[in-house]
């Protein structure tokens, strides 16, 4: 069976991937809203059993990361990619392979544009002055926190 990751290294499409738009949008059956840790299943299901493994998704990871804007929904779709992947590190190895971190191993160019859209993403949130939108910010960077990624994300 093929992966979506796997059309998606093979189409080289790792924005749309990561984003979860047009054929890698995974619903959350809840909310009807992209539902990322799917295709960070996937992903890890494919990369798993190969000898590049890091380095694949290091490069799709670099890829996405180079489209990413600074609006609200692309600074979500990081906060849940980041999030997914610490979740994911602990029920699979691999993912930290001699100690690798994707965030905190990449280039000092990407930390800084994750901080500097994770900067975006808080104030616009806060600036928006919604309860609902807030608690959910507050919630999934304590989770990041929690599974351990980076304390310090928005001044990496």
């Amino acid at each position: 069976m093929t992966t979506n990751f796997e059309i998606a290294l093979n189409k080289n499409q790792f924005p749309a991937y990561f984003k979860g738009s047009d054929q890698y949008f995974a619903r959350d059956p809840d909310w009807g809203t992209q539902l990322h840790i799917i295709n960070w299943q996937g992903l890890c299901i494919y990369l798993e059993p190969l000898e590049t493994s890091i380095e694949i998704l290091k490069d799709a990871f670099s890829e996405y990361l180079n489209s990413v804007e600074l609006t609200k929904k692309d600074a979500s779709d990081l906060l849940e990619n980041i999030g997914c992947y610490y979740y994911l590190r602990n029920k699979y190895p691999f993912l930290s392979k001699d100690g690798f971190d994707l965030v905190c191993d990449t280039a000092e160019s990407e930390k800084q544009k994750i901080s500097r859209i994770m900067v975006f993403l808080g104030e616009t949130i806060e600036a928006n002055n919604d309860a609902q939108d807030l608690e959910l910010y507050n919630r999934r960077m304590r989770k990041l926190i929690d599974d351990g990624g980076p304390t310090n994300i928005e001044n990496l």
